[in-house]
């Protein structure tokens, strides 16, 4: 090595074997098994580089664990487990592990989550369930590698995959009054949450773009779930009964909303029309079949583990990316008409 030059990194001999920096890393300590060819690559490409071990490079945060960390609100929901399956692939096609925490919508489970994976992991995916900034901020000023997907959280330097929430509930408020809605009731979610907030913000712009006076809308809070549906629309139905069309921000919402309407004595699309966000499998299982908005929850976790591995084995700079969602029409706003 020439006086001068910059001491080679282990970042610099994954490149050169065209690997991860977690395979890298296993295939010279042996702390995890590596194929014998990326063995073979990995050792070739530190005696040509003259790459030697040293205490600093062993300090770097990426390469020591070769783990990803996945915060994930409920692995229940059909939406949030397509997401692990989809990091547990990609995380084992790049030499990583995954550690996954579910919170359970629990903001003290989810504060302990972060810092427990902050000691262990060399990036975390995080869904978040209470954006609160001052518990990710230290994370991301510490120089760890997090990025976001599906609730937004206001963090300088935090990477972000998120979907066109606005724009697809706008789409469903349009297609609601176009199927012959006439009052709307709108089941939020919590409003710490940002797909609560811009799907609510989209619907109501939607309904004004439609020319519909706002007396002829009601909102009301529910949980992001199954029940906090049936609740919900229960008591929509108890305090606005003239109520026709229904805009639920997710499917769980609204597929527990369809559930009680029929316990309530109304028909599904018959009097109450219902339209989701999220396309769960069950959207299009349940009967009457469930119109939603559709997001990729494949592809935002995917998105999201790109960003998130180029940053720990590249030093890629954190972005925010936002998906496109489409209107799926099926038979819960679909009326009979009859001549």
């Amino acid at each position: 090595m020439s006086q001068g030059r910059a001491p080679v990194t282990l970042k610099d001999v994954a490149e050169h074997a065209e690997v991860s920096l977690a395979t890298a890393s296993n295939a010279l300590t042996g702390a995890r098994k590596v194929g014998a060819r990326s063995i073979e690559k990995v050792l070739r490409s530190a005696a040509e580089l003259g790459y030697r071990p040293n205490g600093a490079a062993r300090s770097l945060r990426t390469g020591l664990h070769g783990v990803i960390g996945l915060v994930i609100p409920d692995v229940t929901n059909p939406f949030w487990a397509g997401m692990v399956g989809a990091v547990e692939r990609l995380s084992e096609e790049t030499g990583f592990q995954v550690s996954l925490a579910n919170t359970d919508f629990d903001a003290a489970r989810e504060s302990a989550a972060l810092s427990r994976l902050s000691k262990s992991v060399d990036g975390i995916l995080l869904v978040s369930t209470h954006p609160d900034p001052a518990t990710v901020r230290p994370l991301v000023e510490s120089g760890l590698p997090v990025v976001a997907l599906d609730e937004a959280v206001d963090v300088p330097g935090l990477g972000g995959v998120y979907s066109d929430n606005v724009g697809g509930a706008r789409r469903a408020a349009e297609h609601l009054v176009d199927a012959g809605g006439t009052v709307f009731g709108l089941l939020e979610g919590p409003p710490s949450l940002s797909t609560a907030t811009e799907r609510g913000i989209g619907f109501l712009a939607g309904l004004a773009g439609r020319g519909v006076e706002p007396s002829r809308v009601h909102r009301l809070v529910a949980p992001y779930s199954f029940e906090g549906g049936r609740e919900g629309v229960r008591r929509m139905l108890a305090r606005h009964p003239e109520v026709d069309a229904l805009f639920a921000c997710t499917d769980n919402q609204a597929i527990g909303a369809t559930f009680e309407a029929h316990d309530l004595g109304r028909t599904v699309p018959g009097d109450l029309l219902v339209c989701g966000f999220d396309d769960i499998s069950w959207s299009s299982r349940i009967t009457p079949t469930l119109t939603t908005v559709r997001q990729d929850a494949v592809a935002m976790a995917a998105r999201a583990f790109e960003m998130l591995a180029e940053m720990v084995t590249r030093g890629g700079e954190a972005r925010v990316e936002m998906l496109p969602v489409e209107l799926v029409e099926r038979n819960s706003t679909r009326r009979v008409t009859t001549v």
